[in-house]
């Protein structure tokens, strides 16, 4: 019996994550507002969020309304456009991987270069608020 390795483990729970975010985003109208995933943060603190509104954006992303993603998040185009870039490359990974002639090495290292590049420029705003919000609250009870 053959085994699988961590690296194709990992892409496929990439892209299985990835996929059922896609899906959940199919599932619920922007408009109506009835995502199941509230925003914690604004219902804790009264304040918004930089990532306020993704999964409403996300349902308009998928049905192709750019214009209607940006009003609900305007991060939201990047962070959709980073996932669909991930859950692709997971698939192409999982190709490229069985390829004898690819340096696999190489290749996981490329991918972990990549992929945390892009994370970090795309999610920059979302870390930048959490680190002041940290601080915030640690200036707070010091």
């Amino acid at each position: 019996m053959k085994t699988i390795d961590s690296y194709r483990i990992i892409n496929i729970i990439f892209a299985g994550v990835i996929g059922l975010v896609f899906i959940y985003s199919c599932l619920f109208l922007p408009e109506n507002g009835s995502h199941i995933i509230p925003s914690f943060y604004t219902d804790i603190t009264g304040h918004s969020s930089p990532s306020l509104g993704l999964s409403r954006a996300f349902s308009a992303l998928v049905r192709g309304d750019i214009a209607l993603a940006n009003q609900f998040n305007p991060h939201a185009l990047n962070i959709f456009l980073f996932f669909c870039f991930q859950f692709i490359f997971r698939l192409i990974s999982l190709k490229v991987d069985r390829m004898s002639f690819v340096n696999r090495k190489l290749w996981i290292w490329l991918d972990i270069l990549l992929s945390i590049t892009l994370f970090l420029i795309v999610f920059y705003p979302l870390i930048q608020f959490t680190f002041q919000a940290m601080g915030v609250v640690i200036c707070s009870i010091t």
